[in-house]
């Protein structure tokens, strides 16, 4: 029940309309009797300096950001966190008693899905692409000690920078360079596509070759929630790979870091991932 005593979150994202955000949130506080609510409110960058703003003046418990809201953000925080501050991207705003800390958790999602399934201080990630999503997650699994990493994108230069700045043993490939995408493909353990090949009205491309040879044994992962099962993840499973997972893991995984962030308590991820798969 909504009264006067409710805490209200919220995402601050351009669109906003689209996001399954309040439907995982606002689950996870219904199940834990946590009185707030969560709403998407549609900020622009050029709005956003009002919406911080407004955390404060309104008492908002926290927000999460999308981009280009996540770099944007970090000059107007009051405290940000060493791994956003790496990152350069904030995706959580937890406000305690008007001072803004700045979180990502878009990173951590993606090594706690992973550690369900793999031991990565031993697996050899072959991430596809160079840009926000799969910088965050390059820079989570290093800090989390993965045993080795090969990032492969359009653009090497700019998959060169991102390895310049991990501490993990990393090599940077071109995606162009089919055979040794092929080479890549046999010798890693976990495959990431942090690409936006996939989705939407890119739903028939992926960064992996038609002539790459997948094992049973590999964990892929595709970025991608909308469609749920990606060209990407199609070549995994075609192939036997019997771990995939799609974007929603990954979403929930995220989001469950942030619920935690503000209220201290678990989200129940396996009921707030099965809700959201029945509204794709």
């Amino acid at each position: 029940m909504i009264d006067g005593h409710t805490k209200l979150y919220g995402l601050l994202a351009h669109p906003a309309a689209h996001s399954l955000s309040p439907a995982m949130h606002n689950l996870a506080f219904d199940r834990n009797q946590i009185n707030a609510r969560y709403l998407a409110f549609d900020v622009t960058p050029e709005t956003l300096p009002t919406a911080v703003n407004a955390i404060r003046d309104l008492h908002l418990g926290g927000v999460n950001l999308s981009m280009p809201l996540k770099k944007a953000v970090i000059p107007l925080l009051d405290h940000v966190s060493d791994f956003a501050q790496k990152a350069q991207s904030v995706n959580t705003i937890v406000n305690r008693d008007g001072e803004l800390y700045g979180y990502s958790t878009d990173g951590v999602g993606v090594v706690q899905a992973l550690k369900h399934h793999t031991d990565l201080s031993q697996a050899h990630v072959l991430l596809f692409g160079a840009g926000g999503a799969a910088e965050s997650a390059a820079l989570a699994l290093s800090d989390n000690g993965v045993g080795q990493l090969t990032i492969a994108n359009r653009h090497v230069e700019k998959a060169q920078n991102l390895a310049d700045r991990l501490s993990a043993l990393t090599q940077v490939i071109s995606l162009e360079d089919e055979a040794a995408v092929c080479a890549a493909v046999q010798q890693a353990d976990v495959l990431i596509n942090a690409t936006s090949l996939g989705m939407q009205v890119q739903s028939e491309l992926t960064p992996m070759p038609a002539s790459a040879q997948l094992r049973a044994d590999q964990v892929v992962m595709d970025m991608v929630y909308d469609p749920l099962v990606t060209t990407f993840l199609s070549q995994a499973k075609q192939a036997g790979v019997k771990t995939c997972l799609n974007g929603l893991s990954l979403l929930v995984a995220q989001g469950a870091a942030s619920f935690e962030l503000w209220t201290d308590t678990q989200m129940p991820v396996a009921e707030v991932e099965k809700h959201l798969a029945g509204l794709l």
